[in-house]
């Protein structure tokens, strides 16, 4: 599936976390990883999947990519190795990670996605993308999707490509993401720009 450039270009968004069709697939992406498929299959997120969710079809896997984080002001990180499992599907559109050696991880969950919830939760945006960073053994992870406005160019069995402008990020502790409906609460430390590249391939 080749999709046009403009197909996918991501919403500028100002409403706070959790809203609107970036903080949905945030959701997904973070009840997959803490949670597994068994809370989406259970009708957690709404009535309109009626306990009854569609069949899935593999669009693409990659095997291959890189991506770079530049911060505003400072310094710019490569980030060489594809995490294991880089796939874009019809249902969930693509969760893509992209690693280094240096602790920071850039992840790209919701792009390319097809199937739209009987149009209540979720519609086909450039998806949701988030930084995280293990230092010292802590896990943080920037966690609100709507900072980041994302520009896929190219997304088809053999390659992911695209860009994001990022603004006013704020670094989360991961172990805090269960905190309830009030949401978990930023680090004290000072909020930051980025522009993120990346790319994945066959």
């Amino acid at each position: 599936m080749s999709v046009p450039r403009t197909a996918l270009r991501g919403r500028a968004v100002s409403r706070p976390a959790w809203r609107g069709p970036a903080a949905a697939l945030g959701a997904v992406a973070l009840a997959i990883t803490l949670g597994g498929c068994d809370l989406l299959m259970s009708g957690a997120f709404g009535p309109g999947f009626n306990g009854d969710f569609p069949s899935s079809s593999p669009i693409a896997t990659y095997s291959r990519g890189t991506a770079t984080v530049a911060i505003a002001g400072g310094e710019s990180i490569v980030l060489d190795q594809l995490g294991a499992g880089a796939n874009v599907d019809s249902m969930y559109g693509s969760e893509v990670r992209w690693t280094g050696p240096n602790g920071w991880n850039v992840r790209l969950s919701g792009a390319g996605f097809e199937f739209d919830g009987g149009g209540e939760l979720m519609s086909p945006d450039g998806g949701y993308l988030t930084l995280d960073r293990i230092d010292d053994g802590k896990h943080s992870s920037t966690f609100d999707g709507s900072r980041c406005i994302v520009d896929i160019t190219v997304i088809d069995a053999s390659a992911l490509r695209g860009s994001a402008t990022c603004k006013g990020l704020e670094w989360y502790d991961v172990m805090d993401m269960l905190a309830g409906p009030a949401g978990p609460k930023p680090l004290d430390q000072p909020k930051f720009d980025a522009e993120v590249s990346f790319e994945a391939v066959r």
